[in-house]
C-alpha cells in the first residue's frame, strides 16, 4: 500500500520494488504492473502456506549422496550444479531453463542420472509434433521441410537413409513408415547440445537456437524437455574430468560437422522437482514462485481432505 500511494514513486522505492519482483519471479523493472500488484496482494497466510507446502515436498526428494548433481527447480525456472560433497550454498553453475508449457506439455518431476552429452544432435520429432504441429505447417507451405533443415528418414537411429521429398514420402510419415529428423546445425530446435538421461517420459536437457527467450521472467514454452541457457558451461562440467573434454574442444564439437556422443566417466545425478518457495542458491533469500503447474492446489486439497478424514 505504502508503494502505491506515495506521492513520488522513485529512488528507494523503486528499488525495493525490484527487490520484491526479482524475489517473486517477475521481471525486475520496477514497474508495478499487474504481476506485480498481484504478488503484492498475496496474504503472509498464503505465503506461509507455500512455504509449508514446499517443506513437504522437500520431504520427498531423495538425500544427496556426495556425489556431483544437477537439480532444476520447474516453476523457477532455474538449474544449479553442485560438485561432489560442495555445500547447498555453493553451486558449482546456475542457469536459467525453459520448461514444459503449463497448458498441455508440463515437464513431469522425478530424478534419473546423465549417462552421456551428444554434440550436434538429430532431432527426431515426436509423433505428437509431427501430427499437431508439422504436418499442418507442410500443408500450408510444400517447403517448410527444407526451410527449417529437416527431412524424411527410413529406419531409426542416426545413421538412417535420408529420402527423397515426395507426396508419397510425406504420406509414409504421416503412417508412421518413414520418420521426419530435423538435421544438426544452428536452427535444429535442440540446439548444439543435449544431455541424456534414459527415462519412460523421453525428457532430456537440451540447447535451444531460440536464446532470446531466456530474458523472460515467465518461461514454460517446451514440449516438455528442458532447455538450458548455456550448453557449452553445462557440457563442460559435466566432462570435467575428461581432459580430452575441455572447452576448446567442445565448442569445436558443438560447431563442427558432424554429430559425437560423449559418454560420462560416470554417471551424473538429475533431480527435476517443484517447489514454489525456497532459499535460492544464487543469493541465499527466499524465493517465491508462481503455482506454474497447479501442483500447489493439488497437493494442499489432498493435505487437508487427509487432515479430516
Amino acid at each position: 500500500d505504502t508503494i502505491v500511494s506515495a506521492t513520488h514513486y522513485e529512488g528507494a522505492l523503486v528499488e525495493a520494488a525490484r527487490r520484491f519482483q526479482a524475489r517473486h519471479g517477475l521481471e525486475a523493472d520496477g514497474v508495478l504492473g499487474r504481476g506485480t500488484l498481484a504478488a503484492l496482494n498475496v496474504t503472509p497466510a498464503q505465503r506461509v502456506r507455500q512455504i509449508e507446502l514446499a517443506l513437504e515436498r522437500l520431504r520427498w526428494l531423495p538425500h544427496r549422496s556426495g556425489r556431483p548433481v544437477i537439480a532444476i527447480n520447474i516453476p523457477m525456472f532455474r538449474l544449479w550444479a553442485w560438485d561432489g560433497g560442495a555445500a547447498e550454498s555453493a553451486p558449482a553453475l546456475s542457469m536459467g531453463v525453459i520448461v514444459g508449457r503449463a497448458v498441455r506439455t508440463q515437464t513431469p518431476v522425478f530424478a534419473d542420472e546423465v549417462t552421456h552429452v551428444i554434440f550436434r544432435p538429430y532431432w527426431n520429432l515426436p509423433r505428437s509434433i509431427l501430427r499437431n504441429e508439422v504436418l499442418p505447417a507442410i500443408a500450408r507451405d510444400p517447403h517448410y521441410l527444407a526451410r527449417h533443415d529437416m527431412e524424411n528418414v527410413s529406419g531409426p537411429g542416426d545413421d538412417a537413409k535420408p529420402v527423397a521429398p515426395s507426396p508419397e514420402a510425406l504420406e509414409a510419415a504421416r503412417t508412421g513408415a518413414l520418420r521426419i529428423r530435423q538435421r544438426p546445425g544452428p536452427k535444429n530446435s535442440l540446439g548444439l547440445a543435449k544431455f541424456i538421461f534414459p527415462n519412460h517420459d523421453n525428457v532430456y536437457l537440451h540447447g535451444t537456437p531460440a536464446q532470446e527467450l531466456f530474458a523472460r521472467s515467465r518461461r514454460d514454452f517446451s514440449h516438455g524437455c528442458v532447455r538450458v541457457e548455456s550448453p557449452p558451461a553445462l557440457a563442460q562440467w559435466l566432462l570435467k574430468d575428461q581432459p580430452a573434454w575441455g572447452a576448446t574442444q567442445i565448442a569445436a564439437a558443438m560447431n563442427g560437422t558432424k554429430t559425437q556422443q560423449v559418454n560420462l566417466s560416470a554417471a551424473v545425478p538429475v533431480l527435476l522437482y517443484y517447489l514454489t518457495a525456497m532459499i535460492s542458491p544464487d543469493d541465499g533469500l527466499l524465493h517465491f514462485a508462481d503455482d506454474l503447474y497447479g501442483h500447489d492446489a493439488a497437493l494442499d486439497r489432498a493435505l487437508k481432505a487427509r487432515r479430516y478424514r
